[in-house]
Formats: C-alpha cells, sequence, structure tokens
C-alpha cells in the first residue's frame, strides 16, 4: 500500500513513450506499464487515459499491459479504451479483496461490492471475452462467515480467470496492525479452501471454453515442465504449451487449442494458411 510504500511519484509521459520506442526499436513486441496503483498515474493533466491512448498508438507496439490497477479509479473510459484497441491486451487484474462492504471499510478500501461489481458488469458488456484476475484475503479482522459468504458471491458473479488467494496476516505501517487479529487460523485456512476450490471449478469451466478455438500466443520461452515445448501467453494472459522447438522468444503465432490442463491451455501452432505446422 502507499501508506507502507512511500508517497506516489508519476514519471513525465515523455520519459515513459521515449522508452518505449527505444524498446520497440530493438525489438520489444510487449510492453507492461507496471505502478502500485497504475491507474492513478497523472503528471500535471495527463493521466493514465492520456498515457495508455498514445502507448497504444505507438509504431511497431504489437502488445500492450499494465499492473496493477485500482478499483477507485478505474473507469467505463478505461473500459471503452481497452475494448477499442486491439493492441491493449484483454486482460485486467483489478484486486477486489473482500466482498464484504464492511470488511472493505475496515480495509479502507474507499468502494462498495456493488460499486465494484457496476463497473465489471459494465466491461463485460462491452468486451465479454475480457479476462480478469484478482487479489482476495480471507481472515481480515472480524470477519464472519457472511461476510465470506459475500466473497464467494463475487467470485461467482465476476468469474476471474484467475485469482491470487491470501489469509491475513498482520502487516507491519498499515492500520490494520493495531486490529486483533481475531480469526483462527484454522478458520482461516478453511475458508481459504472454500474459496480455492470454487475458483478451480470456475476456472476449469472457463479453459474448456477455449477448446477448438484458434489464439494468438506470443511465445515467451521453453515450457518449465516439458521437453520440446515452448511456452507463450494469450493476449488474456492464459499460459499455452505448444509441441516444438521451432519457435523463437517473441515470436507471435495462430494457436490452435486442443485441451486443457490446470491452469495451462495447449495448443498446435498453425501455419498462415491455418493448417497445423
Amino acid at each position: 500500500m502507499p501508506t507502507t510504500r512511500g508517497r506516489e511519484v508519476s514519471r513525465e509521459p515523455e520519459n515513459i513513450l521515449r522508452e518505449a520506442r527505444d524498446l520497440i526499436a530493438k525489438g520489444a513486441k510487449e510492453i507492461w506499464l507496471l505502478g502500485q496503483n497504475v491507474n492513478s498515474y497523472q503528471a500535471r493533466d495527463y493521466g493514465f487515459y492520456n498515457l495508455l491512448d498514445e502507448m497504444s498508438q505507438l509504431d511497431g507496439l504489437k502488445r500492450l499491459r499494465f499492473t496493477s490497477p485500482y478499483p477507485n479509479d478505474w473507469n467505463n473510459e478505461l473500459s471503452d479504451l481497452m475494448a477499442e484497441r486491439p493492441v491493449i491486451c484483454n486482460h485486467l487484474h483489478l484486486p477486489f479483496q473482500s466482498g464484504s462492504d464492511r470488511i472493505l471499510r475496515l480495509m479502507r478500501r474507499g468502494h462498495t461490492r456493488d460499486q465494484y461489481l457496476e463497473k465489471m458488469a459494465y466491461m463485460r458488456a462491452i468486451n465479454p471475452a475480457i479476462e480478469v484476475t484478482t487479489d482476495l484475503i480471507v481472515g481480515f479482522p472480524s470477519e464472519t462467515e457472511e461476510d465470506f459468504e459475500w466473497t464467494l458471491r463475487v467470485l461467482e458473479t465476476v468469474r476471474y480467470s484467475q485469482v491470487y488467494p491470501f489469509m491475513y496476516s498482520p502487516r507491519p505501517g498499515t492500520k490494520a496492525e493495531k486490529m486483533e487479529d481475531d480469526v483462527p487460523r484454522e478458520v482461516k485456512n478453511e475458508r481459504l479452501q472454500r474459496a480455492i476450490a470454487l475458483q478451480d471449478a470456475i476456472n476449469a469451466e472457463a479453459m474448456q471454453a477455449y477448446v477448438g478455438s484458434t489464439q494468438e500466443v506470443l511465445i515467451d520461452g521453453a515450457h518449465p515442465r516439458e521437453r520440446h515445448t515452448m511456452s507463450g501467453r494469450t493476449g488474456g494472459h492464459r499460459p499455452v504449451s505448444i509441441p516444438g522447438s521451432n519457435f523463437d522468444i517473441g515470436d507471435i503465432v495462430d494457436v490452435r487449442i486442443t485441451g486443457a490442463h490446470g491452469h495451462w491451455l495447449e495448443g498446435q501452432a498453425l501455419d498462415p494458411a491455418g493448417v497445423p505446422a
């Protein structure tokens, strides 16, 4: 959080754009914009929308990503821009942390569950294929079973592509550090496992929906576990394993998805005519 990492500072936009142009000239296909709260970027009257707009129009850039935005600073105009610009990857990581309004107030998140869900509903309406990932915390001080049930309802409503769940533990320098850590560890763990089980079921269904589709994949290296296999990412940041070693890092290839295992899609690279290579 900014209270523990110091005051936010925004780089000058031309500095960022100049670095991006230099990276593209050196062969970069994909660029990530990074920030603690990336969409709170503000350099005088030049905000995150302006930066994303200009970056997405740079000659030679194939993919643009960013992480991690903060829900309060996300708006429908940003959703519109993502939907309009093919260069902006179809993936958004937007932490919701808890589905309980009471817990969100204690966390000082500054928004309600319904405000968050309204933004998600608008984004899904204009861009149904968007892949959304998130963070959540279980066992925050005073969290009840009812509070946690609201978190499960958000998971079921949004149907995230991936969730990064954590059990609460006191963090030095935060307001919550002064609260009593009163949710027993076994309860935290049980809630964590329930959230993981629900998300695994949601993910398995989503992964199967990819089978038979053709995805544009950016090759990022050799597969970490399978020999003679490369790995890459879809625009929605889904990992894909592709048999064969005749690819270079940075290649962008069309891949027909043939299966899914865990969080990995499996596919066959296609030649320019759409035939398996």
